[in-house]
């Protein structure tokens, strides 16, 4: 038997607690706790009696969390059963399953989430860190601790637990009905009619999109702060039609929106920017600030919106079909009319947390760190740019097309507001070589507009109106025909949020691909101005 020793990864200054590895191919699951019954026997008796100890005993892929003697004993208390053999099978076979996963997981998959396998229960496991007396362990749904991980057998991965873990017993339904300190909340949910659809199990649930559900539930001192004291008060100051089952009542979509696709616990919430909910066409934004996960925290239309936070200590509580998490802030949907977003590419957190570089010198990309919100294939990145004579002084340099270029690159929007925009692709021209041409097709979340543009290609001279009439503007001021702004197509945005633009090369290839901004105007709006000085000021129409 080989024995490595794994440290476990956490990002805590406490003592960790080594995770130890042993490998064996000699033996399966059933095998390897028989070889250490002493440590096993109670929770071999428990595959005894459910007949489980077969299949754990041959060929195939699990991971399974195995609780030793002891915790089976502290579980046996809790019941008030004084032993295996009282207790009801299928609640044994429900506990094996629970504790098993069908694929090998080791330690170094683990997150601060949910592990991406469900149980064959049928419920998602939670793993994380958690400290005591100065000692830090990977915890297994805050319910037990890993006392030995990764110890690889013949037909999976076993990892030793210091107690049982329980399955949720109750839906989201009943568990923000079960909660005292969401009385407002959840009588919000039953005069809806939304009781039901939070109420249903996964299995039983014919439509698949709601099968898992996740809740961010407002409690009654979150309201009362928002000078809400009663189910009353917030049908009065939402509900436009009087019918909360309405779903196109204020107070049906505010319950909606506290409702998001999918089981996401805190770390899958931060993992994206933004979530689909149940209200029709609305998403809630999400982002990480320190140790703090903020819903709906966003600049818009050049202002700051505070955002809502997510109690950690309160927060990712399972549910037998989905999650809940507790707000700790009132929100709701906020009705929006289309503005212009005048979107400086080159201004972005990773170039502004590099002082010596943000308008000041260049700053060459790899693949290896791209900003999060700009993506590109490789072989090339592209590069943070200073000039002068730009917008704020400064662009991205990004090679496309051809070989030791990348033949796309996609970067994320601002916060757009659903409407219908014309899109503005704004550059320098510039020629890499006499014959240089680089054309992209400009596609937004992967629908392609009407119009290609081409780096290389400099404005017609014409007035301003003869040039609008044929897809092109200046953006500066002064004015320059190299400084060309190109209209690319007109786009539908459907839903608040930000959204994916990439540039496609069609034909042609070069490294000086200026991209300076890209304007998002709607389309009922002034197209031709503001236009900008070099120092970002916006220039109004005269």
């Amino acid at each position: 038997m080989r024995i490595m020793i794994i440290c476990l990864l956490l990002l805590c200054s406490c003592k960790k607690v080594d995770i130890v590895s042993n490998t064996t191919d000699e033996v399966n699951i059933t095998g390897y706790l028989q070889q250490h019954s002493d440590k096993f026997s109670s929770f071999l008796k428990i595959l005894s009696i459910t007949g489980d100890e077969g299949f754990l005993g041959v060929y195939g892929a699990y991971t399974a969390f195995i609780p030793d003697n002891d915790a089976i004993a502290i579980y046996l208390q809790s019941t008030g059963k004084p032993a295996i053999e009282n207790i009801d099978v299928q609640e044994l076979k429900d506990l094996v399953k629970f504790h098993l996963l069908q694929d090998t997981i080791s330690t170094s998959s683990f997150s601060d989430g949910k592990l991406s396998k469900l149980t064959m229960y049928g419920q998602y496991l939670i793993t994380g860190a958690g400290n005591k007396d100065g000692v830090t362990r990977v915890t297994v749904n805050r319910q037990a601790n890993i006392t030995q991980g990764n110890i690889r057998v013949g037909n999976g991965i076993i990892h030793v637990i210091d107690h049982v873990l329980q399955p949720a017993k109750f839906t989201l339904a009943e568990m923000i009905e079960n909660d005292p300190k969401y009385s407002i909340f959840s009588q919000a949910v039953k005069e809806t009619g939304l009781y039901d659809t939070l109420n249903i199990l996964p299995a039983s649930n014919a439509d698949s999109s709601r099968a898992w559900l996740t809740v961010l539930a407002e409690s009654d001192s979150v309201l009362n702060n928002a000078g809400i004291s009663s189910y009353a008060d917030l049908k009065t100051k939402l509900s436009h039609t009087g019918d909360p089952k309405n779903v196109d009542d204020s107070l049906h979509l505010y319950v909606n929106y506290h409702i998001l696709y999918g089981v996401k616990y805190l770390a899958d919430i931060v993992s994206s920017t933004s979530h689909t909910t149940l209200a029709p066409l609305e998403v809630v934004t999400s982002k990480l600030s320190g140790q703090a996960v903020l819903i709906n925290d966003d600049t818009f239309n050049g202002i700051y919106e505070p955002g809502v936070e997510l109690n950690r200590a309160g927060s990712d509580n399972s549910a037998s079909n989905g999650v809940l998490h507790a707000a700790m802030g009132h929100f709701a949907i906020k009705i929006r009319n289309p503005v212009p977003v005048y979107w400086d590419v080159a201004n972005f957190p990773e170039i502004r947390n590099l002082p010596a570089y943000f308008g000041k010198q260049n700053y060459p990309f790899t693949l290896a760190n791209m900003p999060k919100d700009i993506t590109t294939p490789g072989p090339s990145a592209m590069t943070y740019t200073v000039g002068s004579t730009y917008v704020n002084g400064d662009f991205l340099a990004i090679p496309l097309g051809g070989p030791g270029r990348s033949a796309w690159v996609e970067l994320k929007t601002p916060l757009l507001v659903r409407g219908k925009y014309k899109v503005w692709i704004c550059y320098r021209t510039q020629k890499q070589s006499g014959s240089s041409n680089n054309v992209n097709q400009i596609s937004v979340d992967g629908e392609p507009l009407q119009r290609t543009m081409n780096f290389t290609v400099s404005m017609p001279v014409s007035s301003a109106g003869e040039m609008e009439a044929q897809g092109w503007k200046w953006y500066t001021d002064p004015v320059s025909n190299n400084w060309a702004s190109r209209l690319v197509g007109t786009v539908d945005i459907k839903t608040t949020d930000r959204h994916l633009l990439r540039f496609t090369t069609l034909q042609g290839t070069q490294n000086n691909n200026n991209l300076d901004m890209i304007h998002f105007i709607p389309q009922d709006m002034d197209q031709l101005y503001p236009r900008f000085k070099t120092d970002g000021t916006p220039v109004p129409r005269p």
